[in-house]
């Protein structure tokens, strides 16, 4: 759990660095994305008119399949510059972190996990990796060469 003292805030900034358990992320199992190893955080809070600001960095592997070749991978999911505003009332002593900077975190999933950039993916017709080999059906099948859209090339307009 990452809470500050508003008390500690009070008197000067504070750091914290350390670890979280995977379960941080409350990722279910049959998720697309899955921890591969504790949480990584270092953060330093500030007290600043009406709230705390909560900056530093987060990061966490994971594992996933990649969008183009479905291969198993792993990489580093990280919130390299965090900065999170949290407003305090007179009434709170601690200022608890934990839901904010897991959504924080989570924004940075990317959209599509890929296990490189330039990953070819898989072959449409025959499901060869491209990236191990590359199938005969790519070059001379008639079927990928013509696209469902090639009808309205001879519509004049």
């Amino acid at each position: 759990m990452i809470s500050f003292s508003v008390s500690a805030l009070e008197k000067a900034p504070v750091h914290r660095h350390g670890t979280l358990p995977e379960e941080f992320l409350d990722l279910a199992p049959d998720d697309l994305f899955q921890t591969a190893g504790e949480v990584d955080y270092d953060l330093n809070a500030a007290l600043v008119s009406g709230g705390v600001l909560i900056s530093g960095r987060m990061s966490v592997p994971l594992k996933s399949t990649c969008g183009r070749c479905l291969k198993e991978m792993q990489f580093t999911l990280a919130a390299e510059k965090l900065h999170l505003f949290m407003e305090i009332t007179d009434a709170m002593e601690i200022v608890e972190a934990d839901e904010e900077l897991r959504a924080e975190l989570l924004l940075n999933l990317p959209m599509n996990p890929l296990c490189r950039p330039d990953c070819r993916g898989l072959c449409p017709e025959c499901g060869c990796d491209l990236n191990e080999k590359i199938c005969r059906c790519e070059t001379g099948s008639s079927t990928l060469q013509e696209s469902p859209w090639s009808a309205l090339d001879g519509l004049d307009l």
